[in-house]
């Protein structure tokens, strides 16, 4: 294949080539970007790049298939440019739709490679079609506030280059391209994705397992793929292969499982197709089986455990859905069909955007701890919390530690805004954690544990490096150990010293909370 020419369809809407000024000679964007692209690409010696474009354009009520079907056929690479133009017209959504339905016919596993986004104006990822989003593209555009998409500054206007980053941008893009091209010409090009442009965040190192969907949980795949991606997270499989259409598919899931910290499902009514007669079952309960498999069936709650974290929501907003009244799933039912229910399991069947609030804040609880370096006078400092009713035996604690290797920090009283924020700045630059339980109620240290828990919404940058609960006397139903385990049962502490019998707190009672951390958590 290395001799022959491969082709790159250009997808546009007509209202992104207009002329914007009365000169006769101006040209639109779509018809300056193409030539200095076609330039720019045999300056680097891509002899074999081929660019079709419907200069004519077609309208809505033309016959699709008589004027472009023959450049999708043959074309390799589709480049969209896009736009909220591009987003209006429909053909524009026939194209694209096309090239995909044609480049896995010809046996391309990963189309999304073979897509590349322009960006003419501004459009927000989540607007895009699915498979456009995870890639940030080749902005022909600058935006001074990343909130106002007023500020967009265009590089090109009126027929003219009005900002030198148009030519960077050009350059970047036929560089890429001839990259491609010969990936593809050399007969490779199906492989891994390799998605232009900038990753959409700094990986954070931490991998998680986003199941393939069913077709009606495409669009909540889609959502969570580019919210995860957008704050670090690696998610696996891969956002742009697709499941193995054979017996293969087994191994892409197990694969991908055994990097994964954490398993994120998503369970509307269909399962999904079946690879074929060697493997029928369909995805969804393929994965679901997968997932708890390597869950295990823990019944320690309290342990940290790869978990399956399922969304099957109450009210199903897909389209196709039944006229009429929605009906109102029960989401452990939901389950029960597809998979049995572990322990370990986590289900949530509220909408969608509360499930991404809901999956970000346990992934900030389990995030792995950083060992915390070693103070300038050697002492880890430890913020002590605890209820006004606490406050002599909060003293008590600070006496027991007053020789001990960490500092205790104990907060300002007062409730007015001052104080407020100094104990805020405070519990920031704290190394670890303390909360102080013997006569407060349940309810303030249930709530404050919980607060304490979600380390980033506290303003912080890290973890704490230790979370430990004290609970001293008096002695009430709830501070009994096996109580305290299922109250706790979600990871708010690292430890738990039960002093409840013990009278006042002395050093060697305390020795464990005066230990420094041996090193990053789990």
């Amino acid at each position: 294949m290395s001799d022959q020419d491969v082709w790159i369809f250009i997808s546009y809407a007509h209202n992104d080539d207009l002329q914007t000024s009365a000169s006769k000679d101006e040209k639109g964007f779509v018809t300056f970007f193409q030539e200095m692209l076609d330039k720019k690409l045999a300056d680097l010696g891509a002899t074999r790049a081929k660019i079709w474009r419907d200069r004519k354009r077609i309208s809505d009520g033309d016959q699709f298939e008589g004027l472009i079907d023959d450049g999708l056929r043959k074309a390799e690479i589709l480049v969209v440019v896009m736009s909220n133009n591009w987003l209006d017209r429909p053909y524009c959504r026939k194209e694209l739709d096309a090239f995909v339905e044609l480049r896995r016919a010809a046996g391309i596993d990963n189309v999304a490679e073979r897509m590349v986004v322009v960006g003419k104006g501004h459009v927000d990822r989540l607007r895009r079609p699915p498979l456009l989003q995870t890639q940030e593209g080749f902005l022909f555009y600058a935006r001074d506030d990343q909130n106002d998409v007023a500020d967009v500054k265009p590089f090109f206007n009126r027929g003219e280059v009005c900002d030198p980053r148009f030519y960077d941008r050009r350059d970047d893009l036929a560089a890429f391209l001839q990259r491609r091209i010969d990936r593809i010409a050399e007969g490779a090009g199906t492989g891994a994705a390799a998605a232009p442009g900038q990753p959409i965040a700094t990986p954070n190192g931490r991998i998680i397992y986003l199941a393939k969907p069913a077709s009606d949980m495409e669009a909540a795949y889609t959502r969570l793929a580019y919210e995860l991606l957008g704050k670090g997270y690696t998610i696996v499989p891969d956002f742009n292969s697709d499941v193995p259409k054979n017996a293969a598919a087994r191994d892409y899931f197990v694969a991908a499982l055994a990097k994964a910290e954490v398993s994120v499902l998503l369970v509307g009514e269909k399962q999904g197709f079946a690879p074929d007669d060697d493997e029928p079952t369909p995805i969804l309960k393929q994965q679901l089986t997968r997932a708890r498999e390597k869950a295990g069936g823990s019944a320690n709650l309290a342990d940290p455990v790869f978990r399956r974290i399922v969304w099957a929501p109450k009210i199903l907003d897909v389209p196709g859905q039944p006229a009429g009244p929605a009906v109102e799933r029960d989401p452990l039912k939901v389950l029960e069909r597809f998979d049995a229910q572990i322990a370990t399991d986590k289900i949530d069947g509220d909408i969608l955007s509360k499930f991404i609030e809901f999956l970000f804040q346990y992934l900030s609880q389990t995030a792995p701890r950083r060992a915390t370096p070693a103070p300038p006078n050697g002492k880890l400092e430890v913020y002590l919390a605890y209820h006004s009713a606490d406050e002599d035996y909060a003293g008590a604690v600070v006496e027991a530690l007053r020789q001990s290797p960490v500092k205790i920090q104990v907060p300002a009283a007062g409730s007015d805004a001052e104080t407020r924020r100094y104990n805020d700045d405070l519990l920031m630059k704290c190394d670890a954690i303390t909360l102080c339980w013997a006569n407060a109620s349940e309810v303030w240290v249930r709530s404050e544990a919980d607060r304490l828990k979600d380390w980033e919404a506290l303003g912080r940058k890290q973890q704490f490096a230790r979370r430990s609960l004290i609970a001293g006397p008096p002695p009430v139903p709830h501070k009994r150990a096996q109580f305290m385990r299922i109250l706790f049962q979600d990871g708010q502490f690292d430890e738990v010293l039960d002093l409840v019998e013990k009278g006042s707190p002395t050093p060697e009672l305390l020795a464990d909370l005066a230990s420094q951390p041996a090193g990053p958590g789990p």
